[in-house]
C-alpha cells in the first residue's frame, strides 16, 4: 500500500510538470491552430541553459544555491521566449502570411523541431547531473502548487483580461479579429512566448531534486508526453492539458514502482494505447470542443 501511495505521490508530482509544459502546446493551438513540435526542444533548451548557469555560479564565492537557481530560471525563460519569438518569427508567420495550409504548417513545424534537434545533438555534452537544490519532498509541493497557480492564472488572463479576449477573437476568427484593430502578429507571439515560458519552467522543476538531463530525456522523455498530455485533455483546453499531465504522470510512475514485475517495460505501449482509445471515442480529448471545419 505504501509503495502504491509513494507511487501515486511521484506520479502527481510528474504530472504537474507534464501539465506546465502540455499547457504550452494547448496555447498555442488554441490560438493559432497549429501543433508547435519545437516545443520539446524549448524544454531541451531551458534545461540545458539551467544546468550550465547553476554549475557556473555554484563555483562562485557568492553563488548561493537559491540565487543561482532563480538567476538560472529566469535565464531559461527569456532565452526560451527569444527563441520561441524568433522561430515565430521567421517560420510561422510568413507561413500565415502566404495562408498556406494547416499541413504546411505542420510540416513546417516538425522541421523546425528537426533543425533545433540537429544542432543540440551536434553540441551535446555527456549526461549531465543537475545540483540538487531541494529534496523529493518540497519538489512535490512545488510542482504542485506551481502548476495550480500557474493555470489559474493563465485562465484568469484569457478570460478576462484584454489580451486574453483579443486571443479568444483570434482564435475564432483571425480575420475578423483583425479587422477589429487587433494586432494579430503580437497576440501570436505573445501566446508563443507564454508557452515556451512554461517549457522553460516546467523544466526547471523537474531537475529541482538533482535529475539526469540529456537530450533525449528534453526532448523526448519530458518533451513527447506533454504534447500527449495535451492531446488526450482536449488540445486547446487549459484544463485539459493539466488533466491529461496528471494521467500520464501518474501511469508513468506506477509503472515504474511495479518495476519488478516487468511493468515499466510496457510504460509507453500503455500511454500511447489509452491515448489511441480515448482519441477513437472523443477525438476532440476530454475537455476538448468538437469542431468542424467549413467547407
Amino acid at each position: 500500500m505504501n509503495t502504491l501511495l509513494e507511487g501515486l505521490k511521484q506520479g502527481l508530482e510528474l504530472g504537474s510538470i507534464f501539465a506546465l509544459m502540455a499547457l504550452g502546446y494547448s496555447m498555442v493551438y488554441g490560438i493559432v491552430k497549429m501543433i508547435n513540435f519545437a516545443h520539446s526542444e524549448f524544454i531541451t533548451i531551458g534545461g540545458f541553459l539551467a544546468y550550465f548557469i547553476t554549475e557556473s555560479l555554484l563555483k562562485k564565492p557568492m553563488g548561493g544555491s537559491i540565487w543561482s537557481l532563480l538567476i538560472a530560471l529566469f535565464s531559461a525563460i527569456i532565452v526560451c521566449v527569444i527563441v520561441a519569438i524568433i522561430t515565430e518569427r521567421f517560420a510561422y508567420r510568413p507561413l500565415r502570411k502566404k495562408g498556406s495550409s494547416r499541413i504546411t504548417a505542420l510540416i513546417t513545424a516538425i522541421g523546425v523541431s528537426y533543425i533545433f534537434s540537429g544542432i543540440m545533438n551536434a553540441i551535446e555534452p555527456e549526461q549531465l547531473q543537475f545540483h540538487k537544490f531541494v529534496d523529493k519532498n518540497v519538489s512535490f509541493y512545488i510542482a504542485i502548487i506551481t502548476t495550480a497557480v500557474l493555470l489559474t492564472l493563465l485562465t484568469v488572463f484569457v478570460q478576462k483580461t484584454k489580451i486574453g479576449i483579443a486571443m479568444r477573437a483570434v482564435s475564432e476568427n483571425e480575420q475578423a479579429a483583425k479587422l477589429m484593430g487587433i494586432n494579430n502578429n503580437f497576440i501570436i507571439s505573445l501566446t508563443f512566448m507564454i508557452g515556451s515560458a512554461l517549457a522553460a519552467i516546467g523544466v526547471v522543476i523537474y531537475l529541482l531534486d538533482g535529475e539526469c538531463f540529456t537530450f533525449e530525456i528534453g526532448s523526448v522523455t519530458i518533451g513527447l508526453y506533454p504534447f500527449v498530455a495535451a492531446v488526450i485533455g482536449g488540445i486547446g483546453s487549459l484544463p485539459g492539458a493539466v488533466i491529461g499531465g496528471f494521467l500520464i504522470g501518474i501511469i508513468r510512475a506506477i509503472t515504474q514502482v511495479y518495476s519488478n514485475i516487468g511493468l515499466s517495460s510496457w510504460v509507453d505501449t500503455i500511454i500511447y494505447g489509452i491515448f489511441v482509445i480515448i482519441l477513437l471515442f472523443k477525438p476532440s480529448g476530454l475537455l476538448g470542443k468538437d469542431v468542424r471545419e467549413k467547407v
